[in-house]
């Protein structure tokens, strides 16, 4: 069965998020104020409405209670943001999601009940200043509570080493939870080499680590540092 969900507020993230979930499979009703928004999605999603998300009627008149999770990105107007907050809570959803700007509406919207709370601004923000002061870091995802899940380049001192050798859940504290392995593939064609990337799966104790290696690590920041000293 496919999941349902709402999103209100369809400015760039609001569409980047409705799109997403409607081209995965699920249905996706979109709402916002503006009329050509919704022409512009209406026909990528399951359905999309002109609507004041503050109408309880209205809201339930689109079966809005029936979905998995509503993802709330009203954008400038906050105050909307905790009148929507609010309703959808009160009527029951499963799962509200708003969209915070800064670090106070994070904490009013977590006050008020809503279940998750994301501020995609702080979170590039954060993601791009890691990667630019860790050269070893390609990729970084913030959990939480310090926690992240990262992509470094193998450090030097791994290099030819098994998983059973490094040991990072005892030594640093670190969880790997796959590698990335660069190969070599040749294209006819153009009579030149390519190097791709694949998944390696699960690595066992005994994966040798190779030079080339992408390590898809999960733990907090200050161990994550110790590998990358």
């Amino acid at each position: 069965m496919n999941r349902k969900f709402a999103v209100i507020g369809l400015g760039d993230f609001g569409m980047s998020v409705a799109t997403s979930l409607a081209e995965n499979g699920s249905e996706v009703i979109a709402i916002d104020n503006d009329m050509e928004v919704i022409e512009e999605i209406k026909d990528k999603v399951t359905f999309a409405a002109r609507m004041d998300s503050t109408e309880e009627k209205g809201l339930r008149s689109l079966g809005i209670d029936k979905v998995d999770a509503v993802i709330i990105s009203i954008g400038t107007n906050f105050e909307d943001t905790i009148l929507t907050s609010v309703l959808l809570l009160q009527m029951g959803i499963k799962k509200v999601i708003a969209r915070a700007s800064s670090k106070i509406q994070e904490k009013i919207l977590l006050k008020l009940g809503v279940h998750n709370v994301i501020t995609p601004e702080f979170e590039i923000a954060r993601r791009i200043a890691t990667t630019l002061i860790n050269d070893e870091v390609l990729d970084f995802f913030p959990l939480g509570e310090d926690y992240n899940i990262v992509q470094v380049k193998t450090p030097k001192t791994f290099v030819g080493k098994t998983l059973q050798e490094i040991d990072l859940r005892i030594r640093y504290n670190l969880n790997l939870i796959t590698l990335k392995r660069s190969y070599v593939v040749k294209d006819e064609e153009a009579n030149e080499e390519i190097i791709k990337e694949r998944i390696y799966g699960v690595p066992t104790a005994s994966t040798v680590v190779e030079e080339n290696d992408v390590l898809v690590i999960f733990g907090k920041d200050k161990d994550v540092k110790k590998i990358l000293e």
